[in-house]
């Protein structure tokens, strides 16, 4: 079986991209295609791997300037050359799920999510802060742009989905009904903690939607340490909105990440994720999360105030969730943190449920039954 990985793009550090670090252990001899490849944006992992990028490599010198080329990503992708290939395997938020491979060829997608713009516009431009004229004119290129993603998400033989929620919301904009399988941590990777140091943690791209500002409200009001790891276009108006008991430490190497997990009392995520790959490193070095109850969180923290998604007992719980995006609500699941004790052992466990081993074997074993389906195109 020959095979070919295609991503969207590699220019950040994001959960994404550390899922095709993975999907290049397991396929070393596995070519990735993708529009840009900017190996110092993105994790380390993937230096050794044989990354084919495009023509806009040539063009495109970080993520803001390749966002204002997207149109041209999805017409890039389906003028790949992927001849050779029994499997192609894309990556996608956008526009890896276009691209067409011969005749005979299998297309498997693993769909993060619909694109974002298109389908939740109103949801992810909240947090800009652009005129009502600017949102109108994107509302409607985006709304025009929205039948392209569609067409672009017929193209694979199967879709695959990295969590339920994900899955429901793909059904939805696609018409389509994927498989569910479950992004991978590496767990061994990440030391259990023996220790912890007095400050909170937030591991993000700064983009508004995924509504850091609240967070930093919250701690400037508090006045606890809080350690902001991560980089992306709010790094500055985030930087203006921070008290003096709020660092940014921007982006970090792989190890140095580790240290700030392996060292935080606990982990913040404020927003909604379809799958979140955070708490679940945060999990893997033992470590609790105060995470927004919503989206991919629902299946993955094992919270102690949770309404009933889990139907797990208290003393398994490897954080607490709040329901509401506003600082009064973070506070109040700050103050309830601080009267809970979590079992560093205990949320480890949680984690290697998640483990990059029943990635691996789950993803196998799809592509092996698709290979065997009959083949109708």
């Amino acid at each position: 079986m020959k095979l070919a990985i295609v991503h969207d793009a590699l220019v950040n550090f994001g959960g994404a991209e550390r899922v095709v670090g993975i999907l290049h252990e397991i396929f070393p001899e596995a070519p990735i295609y993708t529009t840009v490849y900017l190996p110092d944006r993105t994790h380390a992992s993937l230096r050794g791997a044989d990354i084919r990028p495009t023509f806009l490599q040539k063009v495109v010198r970080n993520e803001s300037q390749l966002k204002l080329l997207f149109p041209l990503t999805y017409l890039t992708m389906r003028r790949l050359d992927l001849s050779g290939y029994d499997v192609v395997l894309s990556s996608s938020t956008f526009c890896a799920k276009n691209v067409v491979p011969l005749a005979g060829a299998r297309h498997i997608c693993y769909c993060y999510s619909f694109f974002r713009p298109a389908w939740e516009f109103d949801q992810y431009v909240a947090a800009y802060d652009w005129n009502r004229f600017a949102k109108a004119v994107l509302r409607l290129v985006f709304a025009g742009f929205r039948g392209m993603d569609y067409r672009a998400a017929q193209q694979p033989h199967r879709l695959v989905a990295l969590s339920h929620h994900a899955a429901r919301k793909i059904e939805r904009a696609y018409c389509r009904k994927p498989a569910v399988v479950y992004p991978p941590v590496d767990v061994a990777r990440y030391p259990l903690a023996s220790r912890s140091e007095d400050y909170f943690l937030v591991v993000s791209r700064l983009m508004p939607y995924k509504r850091i500002d609240i967070v930093v409200q919250v701690f400037n009001r508090l006045r606890y340490p809080l350690k902001v790891v991560g980089a992306g276009t709010d790094f500055e108006r985030l930087k203006m909105l921070a008290g003096p008991s709020v660092e940014f430490i921007g982006a970090v190497s792989e190890e140095t990440l580790l240290d700030y997990y392996a060292r935080c009392r606990c982990v913040v995520c404020p927003g909604e994720e379809d799958f979140g790959l955070v708490p679940l490193e945060a999990h893997a070095c033992g470590k609790p999360v105060i995470a927004l109850g919503r989206g991919g969180a629902l299946e993955t923290v094992v919270a102690a105030n949770d309404t009933g998604h889990t139907g797990r007992p208290a003393r398994e719980a490897t954080g607490i969730f709040f329901y509401e995006q506003t600082t009064e609500a973070v506070v109040e699941a700050v103050r309830s943190f601080e009267s809970l004790e979590f079992v560093a052992p205990v949320i480890r466990k949680r984690a290697w449920d998640f483990d990059k081993c029943r990635f691996q074997r789950e993803l196998i074993s799809l592509i092996e039954q698709d290979l065997a389906a009959p083949h109708t195109g």
